[in-house]
């Protein structure tokens, strides 16, 4: 696991990141739903709020949590592990599959508009002078 612990930090803080712009942006929303914006202020200019601040103590306690439990670190470690054994696709296989994707949508596209056109003519006829 110790060659991983490089990669287990750089997802915590990469997610710690994460955290700090949801959480701040979840405050500066309550804020607002209650109209407490004016308790918003500015601490490092105008970008720096009180908000980012929350954002930010939120986030930089769950990375520090995060990187001291064991049984998190562990767990992630396996995570990655796991996909470094992982075999991706190469670009034909990529290109193979997503030509299948793209038809399968269109048959399905056709298959689907088909019987919607059924059914409505269906209807139609069934309760000809019922206006929507």
């Amino acid at each position: 696991m110790g060659s991983n612990r490089r990669w287990v930090s750089l997802a915590f803080w990469v997610a710690g990141l994460l955290l700090w712009v949801l959480a701040t942006k979840f405050f500066a929303t309550i804020m607002a739903w209650f109209g407490l914006e004016g308790f918003d202020v500015q601490l490092l200019g105008e970008q720096f709020t009180l908000t980012t601040m929350i954002g930010l103590v939120i986030a930089l306690g769950t990375v520090v949590y995060s990187l001291r439990h064991a049984r998190l670190v562990e767990l992630a470690g396996e995570v990655i592990a796991e996909l470094k054994k992982v075999t991706w696709p190469n670009a034909q296989e990529t290109r193979g599959a997503t030509v299948v994707v793209i038809i399968t949508v269109f048959i399905m596209a056709v298959f689907l508009g088909l019987f919607d056109l059924f059914w409505s003519n269906l209807m139609d006829f069934l309760y000809p002078n019922v206006q929507v």
